[in-house]
């Protein structure tokens, strides 16, 4: 072919007028910042490294972000920030424009997330390495880094929303859970819920996609495929193990879950 496929990535003036990367400081309070809106055409997302960042302390829209925060700062307003007295502050940060990506982002400052285990610091920690580093193609290794931590956000808050909305038959869930291999009454786990047994039932299938019985019987087989997989049982013996004696319907099961015969996962060792 004649044709040669090039990507050419666009360069960016060394001054304010940036609209793209990772940076990072060190602040040392008490220092206080005030964006002017038009002053930054870009938006943030601002990992809280160290310290904590209040922005406009004293108002209605007051917002305290300590480590381990993420604040996402909306192109284009006018915001007041300050870190707390005696506190050195650390942050790294993602500048972008929110309008070329695929994505609806707030209006307004607000936190997207807590880091509980720390890995969006490890995420922006490695796309701000890869941006110092400046190799071929960071600024694309750099976005696709942005992109990660924009799923993971996105993943986080459609599961807190789920978790939300299903909050009413999460205690039956963890019991039936603890408890599988036991024989389970589903009326009194919905009572214990402070549900109908009806509305107990719609919205566990909602939520698992598949009934409370089901699910009973999904952990059963998933556990005896482990049992099977150990080498220490054999089918019979899993089937035992978890409370479905009848191998015939057993077998039936396990092909359910797993399209295959339990024999298939014995250990060949």
């Amino acid at each position: 072919m004649n044709d040669v496929f090039r990507i050419v990535l666009n360069d960016y003036d060394e001054d304010a007028s940036k609209t793209f990367g990772v940076y990072s400081h060190t602040v040392t309070p008490p220092t206080p910042f005030t964006c002017i809106k038009s002053q930054r055409m870009y938006a943030r997302l601002f990992y809280v490294v160290s310290g904590e960042i209040i922005f406009n302390k004293n108002t209605a829209n007051e917002l305290s972000a300590p480590s381990g925060s993420i604040v996402f700062l909306p192109e284009d307003i006018t915001y007041k920030s300050q870190w707390s007295t005696g506190e050195e502050g650390c942050y790294i940060t993602f500048i972008f424009i929110p309008n070329e990506f695929y994505i609806t982002f707030p209006d307004q400052i607000c936190i997207a997330a807590v880091d509980i285990d720390g890995s969006f610091l490890q995420m922006f920690s490695k796309a701000l390495a890869i941006w110092n580093a400046g190799a071929l193609g960071y600024k694309l290794d750099v976005l696709s880094e942005l992109y990660k931590i924009l799923h993971k956000l996105y993943l986080d808050s459609s599961y807190k929303q789920i978790k939300n909305k299903y909050r009413s038959i999460y205690k039956g869930i963890l019991y039936i859970e603890n408890h599988y291999l036991e024989e389970i009454d589903i009326k009194e786990i919905a009572e214990m819920c402070s549900l109908s047994e009806s509305s107990f039932r719609r919205h566990f299938k909602e939520y698992k996609k598949m009934s409370p019985v089901t699910y009973k019987n999904y952990l059963r087989i998933k556990k005896a495929k482990e049992l099977i997989e150990s080498g220490e049982y054999n089918v019979t013996e899993a089937a035992i193990a978890v409370n479905i004696p009848d191998i015939c319907y057993f077998h039936k099961l396990f092909k359910k879950f797993y399209d295959a015969a339990p024999g298939k996962f014995l250990s060949k060792v």
